[in-house]
This record gives C-alpha cells, sequence and structure tokens, in this order.
C-alpha cells in the first residue's frame, strides 16, 4: 500500500529557495495546491519572524511557521505555540568569547522579531539584511535582554574556517547550547534540546498526526534531526554527505527545484479535523 502523507516542513534557504532567494513558479504552485486541499505547508527556518513571513507571502502560504531552527513555533494567526530559548547570561558569554578568540566571526542576537547587533554597516549584517527583508538594530546587548526571559538564538556569521574552529572551540564550553551549522558561513547557537524536530514534533500533536504522515524537506545540519524524525525525510542534492545519508530519499538541488521534484508524486491525504488547528 502506497504510503500516505498529511504536512510538508520545508526548510528555506537551501531548501525551498534557489541560490537567488527565489522559489520557482512550479514549486509555488505544487505548494498552493496542497494547502487549499487542506495539507499544513509549514515553512521551518532558523530565520526570525518576519524573514520567515517575507517567503510565505512570495510562495502565497497561509499555514503555521517555525523560527529559529525550532525556538519559536506560531500558527497560522501567529499565536504562540512553543516559545524556548536560552538565558540573557549564556548569550552575553558566549558572544564575549567569540569577540575575544574569533573576532572575523559576526555573533548578532534574536529575540521574537528583534535582530540586535554590533555594527548595522557590517557587510556580513548587509547581506543578511538584504536577504531577510529585516532591519537590524545596532545596540549593545546586554542592555537589549535586559527585559527579556530569554535569547531565541545567536546567529555566528563569517569565514567558514573561522566559523568551524568556533563551533569546535566553543561547544565543550557552554554545554546548556547546541552550535549547528547551517550554512558554510553560518552556525546557529540554540538552546540545547531545541531542534527543528522538537517543533515538528509540537505540530504534529497541534494536528493530531502520526509520524509517518509528516513529510520533510532540508539541506543542512540544522535539518538533520527533523528529516531523521519525519515519516520520508527528504534532503537536497546540495546538502553535505552526511545529511543526505540520514535522509530517506535525496532530490535535486534547490537549483534544480529539488523541492517541487520531491513531492509532485506523493500522496497527500487530509489531516484530521481539530478546532483551531491552522
Amino acid at each position: 500500500m502506497c504510503r500516505t502523507y498529511s504536512i510538508v516542513f520545508l526548510d528555506i534557504d537551501g531548501t525551498l529557495a534557489d541560490s537567488k532567494h527565489e522559489v520557482s513558479k512550479n514549486t509555488k504552485q505544487l505548494l498552493n495546491r496542497l494547502e487549499k486541499r487542506g495539507i499544513p505547508v509549514i515553512l521551518c527556518s532558523a530565520r526570525n519572524p518576519a524573514g520567515i513571513d517575507v517567503v510565505e507571502k512570495q510562495v502565497g502560504l497561509h499555514s503555521s511557521i517555525v523560527c529559529y531552527g525550532g525556538s519559536l513555533v506560531l500558527s497560522a494567526d501567529r499565536a504562540i505555540l512553543e516559545d524556548k530559548g536560552f538565558s540573557p547570561e549564556s548569550a552575553l558569554r558566549f558572544k564575549q568569547y567569540a569577540g575575544q578568540q574569533f573576532p572575523e566571526v559576526v555573533v548578532s542576537t534574536y529575540l521574537y522579531d528583534i535582530w540586535v547587533v554590533d555594527d548595522a554597516d557590517n557587510p556580513w549584517v548587509q547581506r543578511d539584511a538584504g536577504i531577510l527583508h529585516c532591519e537590524p538594530i545596532t545596540g549593545d546587548l546586554a542592555s537589549a535582554v535586559q527585559s527579556v526571559a530569554h535569547v531565541h538564538k545567536l546567529l555566528c556569521v563569517g569565514p567558514p574556517a573561522q566559523v568551524a574552529r568556533l563551533q569546535s572551540a566553543a561547544a565543550p564550553l557552554f554545554p546548556e547550547l547546541q552550535l549547528l551549522r547551517s550554512g558554510a558561513e553560518y552556525m546557529e547557537v540554540l538552546k540545547d534540546g531545541v531542534s527543528k524536530r522538537t517543533a515538528v514534533e509540537t505540530l504534529q500533536a497541534h494536528y493530531h498526526l502520526r509520524r509517518e504522515e509528516i513529510v520533510a524537506c532540508g539541506d543542512h545540519y540544522v535539518d538533520l534531526e527533523m528529516l531523521q524524525y519525519a515519516g520520508l525525510g527528504i534532503a537536497m542534492d546540495n546538502a553535505p554527505e552526511e545529511v543526505k545519508a540520514a535522509a530517506d530519499r535525496v532530490t535535486a538541488s534547490n537549483d534544480e527545484e529539488g523541492v517541487y521534484i520531491a513531492l509532485k508524486n506523493l500522496r497527500f491525504s487530509l489531516p484530521p479535523k481539530k478546532d483551531g488547528a491552522q
């Protein structure tokens, strides 16, 4: 019997979006058809809510979203379903350590829809601002986190070799945090135990679904647990070999409509009705 699926989780950068940060016409049309049939299509990204909303509007979706690699999960009407992070003290200690030991790596802070940076004119920051269509706020981290319970993530961006060295050096010093690569030049710093998988589990319960009914697509280490957990985990051809090896299938790259190719021949059935689930 051919397996059917009832929900789709899609990473954005390197997966749904191509190298020009665009989504193909074929992919948009397919995802729109699925959502109109009642299949939730969940954008599941390390981006902030505003950065995900840009893509959701571009594609024409209206489902729940997963932000900050699983730290913040929002319903279709943007009610908070999950909200986890790490202490401001951990954020300050990590940022101080990275700044002293790896000054070439830019570390910025995200909490809800606020993006705090040391220098908004830094080329790394400006590049991400263009991708996310989001304005960073230049400010002192200690002041910014005085009135918050937790930070959703720190983003480390810089030369790949320096980012890799920071990951190796910092991991044993900060056991309360997890350091996950989301690209050659990118590393996400999240609360230990939080991942895209935990976000998938939250929405699985929200929609009353079985694990076998979940299909997920991703391209990097930050997607690894999600791909392993899903009933069907699909890695992009542009993913690292370790990620591809852990997936159930490998599709074409993000520049070759890999998401469209992966999903177009799958069978989908509506999730169970649940009052208020969107």
